[in-house]
C-alpha cells in the first residue's frame, strides 16, 4: 500500500463557475476543496478572491489552476489568499524554482509585501500556496522522477484528457492507463499527495482505490449529467403515458 493510500481520502470539486448558490452549498455539505479553473476560461484574480472570502472559515480548502506560471500571474493569484496553485503545462521541474519563489516572502523568496486578502491586509506574512504540478505532458510523465526529486515540488494532479491527447500526439496513445498509475504510484510513494478527477461522484471512490489520495469531479460535467438524466425521465414519462411529444409537421 502506497503513502497517500493511508491518507485521508478527500473529495472536491473543480469547476469554472463558482457561483455563490455553489459556494452557500460547499461551506455547509463537508466537501474538502474547490479547484477553480482559470485556465483559459475567463475566470480572474478577482474571481478567486471572492471564492476564498466566500468560504473563509468554512474548512474548505481553495486551489486553482492558474493561466500561466509567469511570476507575476502566480503572484497576483497568490495573493488572492488562496491554498493550492496548480501548475498547468509543465514539461520540465525547472519552473518550480521560480513559482517558490514568486509566492514566498522573504526571506524564503521574493514575493513582496502587499496589502492583501492573503497578508490579511498588512497584518500577516505567512500565506504560502502549495504548488501542485499538473501531470498532463509526455514531457512531465517522463521526467516524472526530476519532478518528484525537485526540492520545490510539493505533490500534483494527473490531467487525464490533455495527457492522452499529448501521449497520442507522440504516437503513444495506449499508455494512458499504464502512465496514470505510475504518475500516482511515484508521488503517493514518495509520501507526496496526488490527485485525479473521478468520472462522477458516484464513481469518487475508484479514484482512491487507485491510490490516489485526493478525487474531483468536474462540477459542469456532473451537473450535465444530472440534467440528461432528468430530460430522459421526461421522455420515459412521455413514451409510458402514450404522449407524443415530436415536433408537429403542420
Amino acid at each position: 500500500m502506497n503513502v497517500a493510500s493511508r491518507r485521508r481520502p478527500e473529495v472536491g470539486l473543480i469547476t469554472a463557475d463558482p457561483t455563490p448558490t455553489l459556494l452557500g452549498l460547499l461551506s455547509v455539505l463537508g466537501i474538502d476543496s474547490i479547484v477553480v479553473d482559470a485556465e483559459q476560461t475567463g475566470v480572474t484574480a478577482a474571481d478567486c478572491a471572492g471564492v476564498v472570502q466566500r468560504l473563509r472559515g468554512s474548512g474548505v480548502r481553495v486551489g486553482v489552476r492558474v493561466p500561466s506560471v509567469d511570476g507575476d500571474c502566480l503572484l497576483t493569484f497568490a495573493n488572492t489568499g488562496v491554498d493550492e496553485l496548480v501548475l498547468p503545462r509543465l514539461r520540465s521541474p525547472d519552473p518550480l524554482e521560480t513559482a517558490y519563489r514568486a509566492t514566498r516572502f522573504p526571506p524564503l523568496g521574493e514575493r513582496p509585501r502587499q496589502v492583501s486578502p492573503a497578508s490579511g491586509y498588512g497584518t500577516s506574512y505567512e500565506h504560502a500556496p502549495v504548488l501542485s504540478v499538473l501531470f498532463e505532458t509526455v514531457e512531465a510523465l517522463d521526467r516524472l522522477a526530476d519532478f518528484i526529486g525537485h526540492p520545490r515540488f510539493q505533490g500534483g494532479w494527473v490531467g487525464p484528457t490533455d495527457l492522452a491527447d499529448d501521449l497520442r500526439r507522440a504516437g503513444r496513445g495506449d499508455e494512458l492507463s499504464d502512465a496514470t498509475q505510475r504518475i500516482v504510484d511515484a508521488v503517493a510513494d514518495a509520501g507526496h499527495s496526488i490527485g485525479l478527477p473521478a468520472p462522477s461522484a458516484a464513481r469518487a471512490h475508484e479514484v482512491h482505490a487507485r491510490g490516489a489520495d485526493r478525487s474531483a469531479i468536474y462540477w459542469e460535467r456532473e451537473i450535465g449529467a444530472v440534467l440528461r438524466e432528468l430530460v430522459g425521465a421526461r421522455r420515459e414519462s412521455a413514451s409510458s403515458s402514450g404522449y407524443n411529444d415530436a415536433p408537429s409537421s403542420e
